[in-house]
């Protein structure tokens, strides 16, 4: 597993990704969208969302201001 803070910035466009694993991400401050496959998440403050990041999926900041996340990032490999 590998724990990141990562700060989110307004951004008109993003482009979905994949990868093998899964991701677990808790929203420290902001809001953001998180969409995995069709699915999409508003989380804000103090929400999370845990996924199979091998589906298509992004997130995006929302609201007009940055977001800080606490991403938690688990590939399988050693």
């Amino acid at each position: 597993m590998e724990p990141f803070i990562v700060t989110l910035t307004p951004a008109e466009e993003v482009q979905p990704s994949t990868h093998d694993g899964q991701e677990f991400l808790f929203v420290l401050e902001g809001e953001m969208v998180a969409q995995v496959g069709r699915q999409k998440e508003h989380l804000k403050a103090g929400d999370a969302i845990y996924y199979d990041s091998s589906k298509p999926h992004f997130v995006k900041c929302v609201g007009g201001r940055e977001t800080k996340i606490l991403a938690v990032l688990y590939t399988g490999r050693q």
